[in-house]
Parts: C-alpha cells; sequence; structure tokens
C-alpha cells in the first residue's frame, strides 16, 4: 500500500516538474526569438520539447528527484533543481554536437531556460511542499495508525511517527501489550489494555493501519499471529517491526521471497536492480569506446615496449573480483618480464602499511613502462574486463591473490561491488596513500554513497588526474 501510494506521488511530480520545464522552454523560446511563432518557424521545436522531456523523466528516476522530497530545506531544494537542469543542458549541448544540430538549442536560450526552468521549479517544488494540502490534491488523506507495543516503546514510537515528513500519520489508538487493562489517554489517545477489546475498537473508529512492535516476537509468537491475522481480515495494513534480533548493524533489511520462503536479508548495501542495469550500460558503451581506443595506442606502443623488454605486450594476472570472485586480469606491461618472480626479494621496500604493495622507485618498472603509468596508458586494456563483466568503470581497485588472502574480515566489504579501472581511491591521492586502510576506507564510502551520479563524477574526476599526471607511479 505505502508503495503503491508512493509511487502514484513519484508519478505526479514527475509529470509536474515536466510541465513546468515544459512551459519554461516555451517562455524562454519566446523571450529569444521574440515570440513563438518566430520561434517554431526557426528551430524544431517538436523535437527540442520532445529530447528535454525525455530527458527529464530520464534524470528524474536516475537523480531520484522525489526521493525525501517532503523532507529537503529550501536550500537543498534549489541545489536540486540546479543540477537537474544542468545536467538537461550539458546533455542538449553533446547531442547538438552529436547530430550537427546548432539549432537544436541556441546557447542564448540555453541561458534563459537554465534560469527560468529552475526559478519555476523550486518555486513550483516549495509550494507543494505543504505535503497535507499535496497529499489531499493526489487523492492519499491522513493515515489513521493504532499502534500496538508496550509501554516502555510507546514515547519512542510515538514520537517517530508524528515527527514523520513522508506520511501524515494520526494516531488513533494503542494497545499496550503488557497492561490488562485501559490506561489514561496519550496526547488524547485512547490507551487500550491486552484484556480489551481491541478489535471492537478498530471497528468503531477510523483506523487505516496498525504498527507492532514488541521486545520479543518469539514470546508474543501466537498473539501476534491472531492479532495479524484479525486485523487482516479487518481489511487492515499490519506492519510488524522487524528489528527482531536488535542487531547492531547499520545496515540495510529487505523482506522478499527466496525460493518461496519469506525472508529478512540483512545487508550494508541493498542496491536498485534498475540503477544497477544502467550502470551496466554505462559500462558497456564506455568499454566499447575505451577499445576503440586501446588498438590503435597499442599498436603504437608496441614496439617501443617490446624494443626495450622482449616479452608480452599484455600483461595478465588473476585478480579477486566481486565477492572473492577470480579473474584475469589485463595491463600493458609496464614491468620486465620478470616483475612478479622479483616481487619478494622487494617486499621489504614496501611503502603501503597493510595488504598492499606500492614502492616509489621500483626497479621492475621499465622507462617506457614509467611514462604509460604516468599517464594511465597501461590501464586501458581493462576495458576489455569492463566488457566481459569482470569490471566495471567504476568500483574499487581489484587487489591480487597474496593480497587477498592477508585481508582482514572487514576489508573483505570492500569486495562486495565489483571492482572498477577507476574510483574514489584513484582520484584521492593514489599512490599518495601509504595506508591500506585508508584505501579500504574510501572504497567503502563509494560503496555506502553509490549512486549513478557519483560514478559520472569519479569519471569526470578521473580525466582530471589522468591529465594532470597526479598521484601516479
Amino acid at each position: 500500500m505505502y508503495r503503491k501510494k508512493n509511487q502514484l506521488m513519484e508519478l505526479i511530480l514527475c509529470f509536474m516538474d515536466a510541465a513546468v520545464i515544459l512551459i519554461s522552454l516555451m517562455l524562454s523560446g519566446g523571450v529569444r526569438y521574440g515570440s513563438l511563432q518566430r520561434w517554431f518557424a526557426i528551430e524544431d521545436v517538436r523535437l527540442l520539447s520532445c529530447v528535454v522531456i525525455l530527458l527529464h523523466i530520464a534524470l528524474f528516476y536516475l537523480m531520484k528527484m522525489s526521493e525525501g522530497f517532503f523532507r529537503r530545506g529550501r536550500y537543498r531544494e534549489l541545489a536540486f533543481c540546479v543540477r537537474h537542469n544542468v545536467v538537461i543542458i550539458i546533455f542538449i549541448t553533446f547531442l547538438s554536437f552529436a547530430i550537427k544540430n546548432e539549432l537544436l538549442m541556441s546557447r542564448l536560450q540555453m541561458g534563459g531556460f537554465f534560469l527560468i526552468s529552475t526559478i519555476l521549479l523550486w518555486l513550483t517544488h516549495i509550494l507543494v511542499r505543504n505535503r497535507e494540502r499535496f497529499q489531499s490534491f493526489i487523492g492519499v488523506k491522513r493515515e489513521n495508525l493504532m499502534i500496538v507495543t508496550t509501554a516502555d516503546m510507546l514515547d519512542h514510537i510515538m514520537e517517530n511517527f508524528q515527527r514523520s515528513k513522508e506520511t501524515i500519520w494520526s494516531i488513533s489508538g494503542i494497545v499496550l501489550l503488557d497492561t490488562d487493562e485501559a490506561g489514561e489517554a496519550v496526547d488524547g489517545v485512547p490507551v487500550l489494555g491486552a484484556r480489551d477489546d481491541y478489535y471492537g475498537y478498530a471497528q468503531r473508529h477510523v483506523v487505516d493501519e496498525v504498527f507492532i512492535r514488541v521486545g520479543s516476537v518469539q514470546e508474543n509468537e501466537t498473539l501476534l499471529k491472531e492479532m495479524i491475522a484479525e486485523f487482516e481480515n479487518m481489511g487492515l495494513v499490519v506492519n510488524l517491526n522487524l528489528d527482531l534480533f536488535h542487531l547492531p548493524i547499520s545496515g540495510e533489511k529487505r523482506v522478499y521471497t527466496l525460493e518461496g520462503y519469506p525472508v529478512l536479508a540483512f545487508s550494508s548495501r541493498l542496491l536498485d536492480y534498475r540503477m544497477v542495469f544502467v550502470k551496466r550500460l554505462m559500462d558497456i558503451v564506455g568499454a566499447s569506446v575505451g577499445l576503440l581506443l586501446t588498438v590503435p595506442i597499442g599498436m603504437i606502443l608496441a614496439p617501443f615496449l617490446l624494443l626495450e623488454s622482449p616479452g608480452p605486450l599484455i600483461f595478465k594476472q588473476k585478480r579477486i573480483g566481486k565477492n572473492g570472485r577470480t579473474f584475469e586480469f589485463y595491463k600493458f606491461r609496464s614491468m620486465y618480464a620478470d616483475a612478479e618472480e622479483r616481487k619478494q626479494e622487494l617486499m621489504e621496500q614496501n611503502e603501503m602499511q597493510g595488504a598492499m604493495f606500492k614502492m616509489e622507485n621500483d626497479p621492475r618498472i621499465t622507462r617506457v613502462g614509467r611514462f604509460i603509468r604516468k599517464t594511465s596508458i597501461d590501464e586501458l586494456p581493462q576495458f576489455w574486463n569492463v566488457l566481459k563483466g569482470d569490471m566495471s568503470l567504476v568500483g574499487t581497485r581489484p587487489p591480487t591473490l597474496d593480497e587477498f588472502q592477508r585481508y582482514k574480515p572487514y576489508q573483505r566489504r570492500r569486495l562486495s561491488f565489483s571492482p572498477g579501472i577507476t574510483g574514489l581511491w584513484q582520484i584521492s591521492g593514489r599512490s599518495d596513500i601509504r595506508d591500506f586502510d585508508e584505501v579500504v576506507k574510501l572504497d567503502l564510502e563509494y560503496i555506502d554513497h553509490w549512486s549513478l551520479m557519483l560514478d559520472v563524477k569519479i569519471i569526470l574526476k578521473t580525466i582530471v588526474v589522468i591529465f594532470r599526471g597526479s598521484g601516479a607511479r
């Protein structure tokens, strides 16, 4: 029921914003060309309108514009509107170059559209932030809730529901399972005991949903089964709190059916499969473009590298991928052919603390190798790993087998995400970081805050880092 309500609100917000953006497009076009008629005569307005609206709808869901809509402050809302329109302008600009149509939107109109759309979107969002009026307008009424709990938990539960900014809750009744008889009303809400007829109370009063939280589900199993079945038979939505074990974890929980078994899943991060699918599409497109660059660069690089150091052009190595999977890792060879055999001799000169090897003046690196490492050209064959699905464009650094064997349990969580060509570690100092725990910290920060926009930011920053040549060895 919640899901349907939230989806309805999300859909209405999306189309409301689409209407505002379309109006902004018309206003900017009319101002730029003096009239709408002249604008329609000069530019392909239908194509432009379709492109802008489709971009808006895609960005609305990818950037999760509706998430936390009623919790955001005014200035944060303005930042959301600015970012949304900036991305639209960037896409329109790239598209104009791609189809060689400079009149898709003139630069002057782009500026006007950005300004008008940002202001109108922001003002519209501010107006509908009165969630009670907005929800009433779209047919969502105040939710009347019955709380079933124990006396020691009541205050905290009521405080949580009363300060909610997502749903307007009205507490219509309280049932205390550790009290036999009815007690004094709390904030004007009647309190029933375990022996009172709370089913009859729910029939006589307006109750939309029931929230149940008890200290131990196992101890109250028989009562809860009866209660849930009875309330469900009455047509009410019953919400049973699932913090069964009171585990001290900061991750996420989700209920679903696993091969016919109803389960409660615990995870440090539960990902939206739609976003993961889009990330994979980005990987395929990015890897395809990257491989088109890799082939000619490899042909130019080959004679210089092979003359200095005979051996294979491509260096292959077993690496550890997502959740401990082993895969073949590819790079342009930047070291002498016997580099792996000489590694043990150099372990005492390792500059990294922890399960990772780094050495500033590594004698195994060739002169050509130093150049391709400085420019990150040696990483280009990894686009094949990305295309195969072993890696992603953005992720965590894949460790070697010997590094993985030295991992502590908490360090293994960095492998819960697909390894990437680049990541937060690569744009945050790379070889300047001396402690492997700092690498782990950056990787876990990426995993815990992952989004498609974060991937785009990391890719753009990686390009800047490569051109600067900073942090690479």
